[in-house]
């Protein structure tokens, strides 16, 4: 096992499933919207893997059962078997697989995610195996979470949004994960609440439902200064209705198309709508003249509460150069009381597995 992160923290780890969905329904190669890829310097998507849902018991888990799929591979849950010096794997765990030929997303996450290790706010990272049966599959090891992702939790709420203080509590969140992600030249390129997993808290704030939102989906993440990322032109990674004007207009990529996406998501947060809802469903060229070149910013309701909405206009800048970064964000009257709070606690570790 390749094995890159031998933390002891342990929170959980969950992405997005439809646990009723029966096995048979899984084989797919269809291209949904949140699979919006385009590489750099080309507007055609990536097709879905063919996924496997039997992924066999190894001499470091027993696989207890089968969670869903997820846009790169399948997702199960497993309880760890390794003992001794092996044992660094938490007692319960997800793993997700594809085929090896199909990996790069998920060897692109591992990369990262072994980068952010020490990061209480982005999802845990064990490392992966290689397993020869009848086709090669590539396993990655990850934090399992028993709470939902963010998406789910807004769909809970049919329509009305997640209570104000939550928003601030998770938003406080996300933007922590993500000043630890830029912090080490690392640009998400795929910020959404499908892509924020609630973990239990064991820090003892007062966290919604007892969860603590991490950021996951490192699969399109790109770091400054490689060569992949060059200059940061030709770039337009992501989902398409997360996409900031500079990137799918200019295939600019730079830390504030995070800060948009992260704006996304805190819009859907508070009013319980896909961001753009009132657009109806649009094909490519028509996301690409709407957020690109129409000047129009994602509707932000006047109910919501003053600083709510002078939050979401400092993320949904559309000048690159005017929008706030995540470090005058978490400073921003909206969330600031919270932002203390997790300051002066100075999370560190998340617990023993």
């Amino acid at each position: 096992m390749s094995n890159s992160n031998n933390s002891s923290r342990f929170g959980q780890w969950h992405d997005d499933y439809d646990s009723n969905r029966p096995y048979k329904k899984l084989k797919t190669d269809r291209v949904t919207e949140d699979d919006a890829d385009s590489s750099s310097k080309t507007n055609t998507f990536q097709k879905q893997p063919i996924i496997s849902n039997n992924v066999p018991d190894t001499e470091w888990w027993v696989v207890t059962r089968f969670r869903g799929k997820v846009s790169y591979g399948s997702v199960h849950v497993a309880v760890s078997t390794a003992i001794g010096e092996d044992n660094s794997l938490p007692n319960e765990m997800a793993i997700k697989t594809t085929e090896f030929s199909q990996a790069s997303r998920l060897k692109n996450e591992g990369k990262f995610l072994h980068r952010l290790q020490d990061s209480p706010y982005v999802v845990s990272y064990y490392g992966n195996v290689d397993e020869n049966t009848k086709k090669m599959l590539y396993n990655t090891i990850l934090e399992y979470c028993p709470g939902q992702c963010l998406e789910k939790s807004i769909k809970s709420q049919r329509g009305r949004g997640l209570p104000e203080n939550d928003v601030k509590r998770f938003a406080v969140d996300i933007l922590s994960g993500l000043r630890d992600t830029h912090g080490k030249e690392i640009i998400h390129c795929d910020i959404k609440p499908k892509n924020i997993l609630l973990a239990a808290d064991l820090s003892g704030l007062r966290r919604p439902y007892g969860f603590i939102a991490k950021i996951s989906g490192f699969g399109k993440a790109k770091r400054k200064g490689s060569d992949e990322y060059g200059e940061g032109w030709g770039q337009r990674r992501g989902t398409r209705r997360f996409m900031s004007p500079e990137l799918i207009g200019d295939m600019v990529l730079d830390y504030g198309a995070d800060v948009w996406a992260f704006g996304c998501t805190v819009l859907e947060m508070l009013t319980g709508k896909r961001v753009w809802e009132e657009e109806g469903e649009l094909d490519w060229e028509d996301w690409i003249t709407l957020i690109g070149d129409s000047g129009a910013v994602p509707h932000v309701p006047d109910h919501l509460s003053d600083k709510a909405k002078d939050f979401l206009s400092k993320c949904l800048e559309r000048d690159p150069a005017r929008r706030w970064t995540v470090d005058r964000l978490i400073r921003h009257p909206f969330v600031y009381d919270y932002s203390v709070e997790e300051e002066e606690d100075g999370i560190e570790d998340l617990g023993d597995a």
